[in-house]
């Protein structure tokens, strides 16, 4: 009876401690969005992670590939673009669109809808197969509410991606961040 007692206690600590650890490392308002390796060319979303702490919080939106590019893949002056879709209304289609793109040595985030340009946001390549930018919270983009957020994807080559490989993460729908 003691050793089942034991057991029940120590499986009940080691649960408690893994949800401690996954409470910590999913901030509110996470969500994300897995995406299978289906498109040919360097530019095939992997994954697609937007959080928000609080309602009137900066938006964080990470986006991964399959394969390692360098950024210049995504120079201004070529057709090979990274594209973040923000749905504000909650309806089927975007109201803002984010083109990141290659920039004098720099990656930017230009977003346009609803009638208006916003300055340019900052993006960061950290590593050969991700993108990081973060919308501040007083952008329209960025509501106080939810914003529904999804990722699209272009890459031509002269291979396989001669007339474009595109790609979206989600394939369908929006990942809604409170």
């Amino acid at each position: 009876m003691r050793v089942r007692t034991r057991l029940r206690t120590q499986m009940l600590v080691a649960s408690l401690a893994t949800l401690a650890v996954l409470l910590a490392a999913a901030p509110a308002g996470a969500t994300q969005a897995s995406d299978p390796e289906d498109v040919s060319g360097k530019l095939d979303l992997k994954q697609i992670t937007a959080t928000k702490a609080d309602a009137t919080a900066p938006l964080h939106i990470t986006i991964v590939t399959y394969e390692n590019w360098k950024k210049k893949a995504l120079s201004d002056s070529g057709h090979n673009r990274v594209f973040v879709l923000f749905n504000t209304d909650s309806d089927s289609k975007a109201e803002y669109v984010g083109e990141i793109y290659e920039s004098g040595g720099n990656l930017v985030m230009v977003i346009t809808g609803s009638g208006s340009a916003f300055e340019p946001l900052p993006v960061r390549h950290p590593n050969g197969h991700t993108l990081k930018t973060v919308v501040p919270g007083s952008s329209p983009p960025n509501p106080d509410g939810n914003v529904g957020v999804a990722a699209k994807s272009r890459y031509t080559d002269a291979g396989d991606c001669a007339t474009a490989c595109k790609d979206r993460a989600p394939n369908g729908g929006w990942l809604t961040v409170p």
